[in-house]
């Protein structure tokens, strides 16, 4: 994996982890969409509200990635994420395994899309 997509996915899960949605907002793609592990798809601006929210927490979180495919302005990597989020007063004890789509524009590389599905078959 390239140094710049390796620092961009990190800085993407540190994001998260530090509710930092100045961070989230400037390395999400504008046409960046979640496909959660029950299947429903979240846009860009619902993604952020849920960044932004003081009702979303996570911790204790573990990142692991298997699968690297990177071309000339995409690369896919697949991982295995672990951690626990708290959201609108209900506890998450995730374990998923996760793809995500890297765009490269003139300001480096962007998530545009991720899909969750749940190891075990439970989402969270």
């Amino acid at each position: 994996m390239s140094s710049e997509l390796e620092q961009t996915s990190q800085a993407w899960t540190r994001a998260w982890l530090e509710q930092d949605a100045a961070t989230v907002d400037k390395l999400m793609a504008a046409e960046y969409v979640y496909i959660t592990p029950t299947g429903q798809l979240l846009d860009r601006a619902t993604i952020l509200d849920v960044v932004k929210s003081p009702e979303y927490r996570a911790s204790g979180s573990r990142s692991e990635v298997s699968i690297v495919r990177v071309g000339t302005d995409t690369a896919i990597l697949v991982s295995r994420w672990q951690g626990r989020v708290s959201y609108q007063g209900r506890l998450f004890e995730e374990d998923h395994r996760c793809t995500s789509v890297f765009v490269r524009d003139d300001h480096g590389w962007r998530v545009a899309a991720e899909h969750a599905s749940a190891i075990g078959g439970k989402p969270g």
